[in-house]
């Protein structure tokens, strides 16, 4: 456990310009253990139709992440990405992320994120597992950060409406930063 403190310039929020969804990415940067660290989200274009937007997007993202202001911060993405695994291949510079549910091993057990037949909050008539949540880590930087691990959380209803905190199971990610 340790405290966030925001840097100078603490919270941005960057729009995609070309949405039709109206999304953006949020960037917090703060400092941990002597480190600065950014971390940004995003909730990018959803459904399978709009998939050229949502890979704009990420490639917005990624590209942003590699920004010279980025350059000396420990950058991690993550977020209701809506990517499916064939997008992901086509995207540009995306080997030069670390995406931590592959570093850490590919637990089948934590792979997908939206599960209509586990998750019953979309009354979905069909069955469905896709990875749509995702986090991503700038391979470079300064300092070592290493996944370590990733735990699906939320996959307990709540008790006050029989209901689960959201549609997707979120991520829990665990990083060794020396």
């Amino acid at each position: 456990s340790c405290d966030m403190y925001p840097s100078d310039h603490w919270e941005a929020v960057v729009s995609t310009q070309s949405t039709g969804m109206g999304r953006h990415f949020v960037q917090v940067d703060c400092e941990l253990f002597s480190r600065r660290f950014s971390f940004l989200t995003s909730h990018l274009e959803s459904m399978k139709d709009h998939s050229a937007e949502r890979c704009n997007q990420f490639n917005k993202v990624l590209s942003y992440m590699t920004s010279e202001n980025l350059l000396q911060n420990i950058t991690i993405f993550g977020g209701d990405m809506n990517l499916r695994d064939s997008e992901v291949r086509r995207l540009h510079n995306h080997e030069a992320f670390a995406d931590v549910w592959e570093e850490v091993g590919r637990d089948a057990a934590t792979r997908y994120t939206w599960d209509t037949g586990a998750n019953t909050n979309t009354g979905a008539p069909y069955k469905s597992k896709l990875r749509f949540d995702r986090v991503y880590l700038r391979r470079s930087g300064p300092g070592k950060c290493v996944p370590v691990s990733l735990t699906l959380v939320g996959k307990t209803k709540l008790q006050s409406c029989d209901m689960y905190p959201s549609d997707h199971w979120g991520l829990l990610t665990r990083f060794s930063v020396q």
